[in-house]
């Protein structure tokens, strides 16, 4: 089974390499890159960190923050490990920390740190708290021969899993995929890591699975899942 994984290139090779200790003949290829901002934390009671990005900016810059809900294992681990006092939510998506974390949010000032291509679910803590965002970084789309490779070996059916780490990453795949690498997807196991990219998949004429847990250790497992019901690839 070839798994296909695209990430973000400052994240992808730890990917692979995790993959492949667990035994899973992991590629990767990045179809977007990030890009830091120079940014300042407003005052604030609580802080939300979006993702691994954000958390390694806030670590390495030694941004105090008050308490944090963070998105994300890994993200809650980077922050844990530099000191930081750190809740998340039962699920890895902005849908669940809006529903679990409201009543604490009520009435508070809340900034949440996260890319420029973030959605719009957070954005509704406005309606009960003082809402403010800061972009910590900006998510670029990349295409060049490493991408250009990657999009004809899915056209030819060479992998047997996607797997789409995030909305904005699908479109840039998509936006290269011409309707060969459609029709190869369409017959092909693809997994988005959450929601918001398997709704866009899905506007797209595709199927995704969506892991128990929105991270890449839930993806793993899915993996695994697939391996072990015995799939043909």
């Amino acid at each position: 089974m070839k798994v296909l994984i695209l990430r973000p290139k400052e994240l992808i090779d730890e990917t692979v390499e995790a993959f492949r200790k667990e035994g899973i003949e992991a590629y990767g290829c990045a179809f977007v890159k990030i890009e830091r901002k120079n940014f300042e934390v407003p005052d604030h009671d609580i802080a939300i960190v979006t993702s691994q990005n954000s958390a390694k900016i806030i670590v390495e810059n030694g941004i105090k923050l008050n308490r944090i809900i963070a998105i994300g294992k890994k993200t809650a681990e980077v922050l844990a490990n530099a000191g930081y006092d750190v809740m998340i939510p039962s699920k890895f998506d902005s849908e669940t920390l809006v529903k679990e974390f409201a009543d604490i949010m009520r009435g508070k000032k809340v900034v949440a740190i996260r890319s420029d291509k973030g959605g719009d679910e957070l954005r509704k803590i406005a309606s009960f708290a003082d809402y403010k965002e800061v972009h910590a970084y900006e998510i670029l789309k990349i295409y060049g021969e490493e991408q250009r490779k990657e999009i004809e070996k899915v056209s030819r059916g060479y992998y047997d899993v996607i797997v789409f780490s995030s909305k904005t990453i699908a479109e840039s795949f998509l936006e290269k995929c011409d309707d060969n690498c459609i029709k190869e997807l369409k017959e092909k196991i693809i997994i988005a890591i959450g929601k918001p990219t398997a709704e866009f998949l899905k506007e797209r004429g595709l199927n995704p699975l969506i892991p128990d847990e929105y991270c890449f250790e839930g993806i793993l497992k899915l993996i695994k899942n697939l391996k072990d019901a015995n799939y043909q690839g």
